[in-house]
């Protein structure tokens, strides 16, 4: 009974460890939702703004299938995308942005016979190439982001067959219907695809009083540039007395890359730490190695040494118990965060 009871707290234990872990990047990646919507992306960028939903939304779907990597990959995926959304709502400029190749796969499992992504990747193609991200742009943004989750599902050796069919479901049901906005759109030559406005001659109404100038308070003020900070976290862990990148976070990582080199006015802070356990002095060092490592695998794959700063907190800033193997752990990570924001 004892032992039976040891095994149940052990394994609720694992459990609140990773709901924590998780459930933190699920809430940053709301909060960056939440402040592109206040920038006004919704209406001013709703490509970027609809895509940094569905990130979002598809984190929260892999956190709930214990999926930890994959649900920090689409949650930084959605704090990116958020500061993208914000941008091109000051500028009023919304390009589109890379999606996944369909990745080469062996033949298909019986599972997934109906999961076809080149149908898929070829409706988006189409989209793309002809103004969709004018004309159908909500679609066409929460397309693009569960394709990506499709084929970040798919790419895994042993892929989850209900999320393989959900992301299939939701790429392929708004990619036609985009398809189908932007062909009514083509047919009728709408403004959205042709980039010409149709003139229309009304009957001519009688002149009306010149109005009196505006005095300069009145007039209206173009609006200016107001630099958004987004504190985009996320977190990495280590073994114990170890400063080595595990192999599972190394997707992680990629992504951090990604997310670098398309935000150019981006510098990061890379903070290292270490569990409660050993001296202060062994631990500010171990804590700086973890981050040093961390650095150098970005630098290795192209980001720039100037855009990157470090140090080690060591027996620091504790965000979880250190009564536990699975807290210690928790404890034991390296963070990053973005420091300047610029350009915007």
């Amino acid at each position: 009974m004892i032992r039976l009871k040891a095994a149940v707290l052990f394994i609720l234990l694992i459990n609140l460890g990773f709901a924590f872990r998780v459930t933190q990047g699920i809430d940053e990646a709301q909060r960056a939702v939440i402040k592109a919507y206040h920038a006004g992306a919704k209406d001013k960028a709703p490509y970027l703004y609809s895509k940094t939903k569905a990130y979002k939304e598809v984190s929260a779907i892999l956190a709930s299938e214990a999926d930890d990597i994959g649900s920090k990959i689409f949650a930084i995926r959605t704090m990116n995308y958020a500061s993208k959304a914000i941008s091109a709502a000051f500028s009023g400029v919304e390009e589109l942005t890379p999606i996944a190749d369909v990745p080469k796969t062996k033949e298909k499992k019986e599972n997934f016979q109906i999961v076809d992504l080149k149908e898929i990747k070829g409706r988006l193609d189409f989209l793309r190439n002809n103004r969709g991200v004018r004309c159908s742009p909500k679609e066409l943004g929460r397309a693009e982001a569960f394709y990506d989750a499709l084929v970040y599902e798919m790419g895994k050796e042993e892929p989850n067959s209900a999320l393989v069919l959900r992301f299939f479901n939701e790429a392929s049901t708004e990619s036609k219907i985009a398809e189908s906005k932007l062909k009514v759109a083509m047919a009728n030559e709408f403004e959205c695809y042709t980039g010409r406005k149709k003139i229309v001659k009304l009957p001519e109404e009688k002149p009306k009083e010149e109005e009196k100038p505006k005095k300069e308070e009145e007039k209206e003020k173009k609006p200016e540039m107001v630099e958004e900070h987004l504190k985009i976290t996320a977190r990495i862990h280590f073994d114990f007395d170890k400063y080595n990148i595990k192999k599972e976070y190394v997707p992680i990582l990629n992504e951090v890359v990604k997310t670098l080199k398309e935000n150019p006015f981006v510098k990061v802070r890379i903070e290292g730490f270490t569990d409660i356990i050993g001296p202060k002095e062994y631990n500010d060092k171990l804590a700086l190695r973890r981050a040093e490592s961390v650095k150098k695998y970005l630098v290795e794959h192209g980001i720039p040494e100037e855009k990157i700063e470090i140090v080690g907190f060591g027996k620091e800033k504790f965000i979880a118990t250190n009564e536990n193997p699975i807290g210690r752990l928790t404890n034991r990570r390296v963070e990053f965060i973005v420091l300047k924001v610029q350009g915007e």
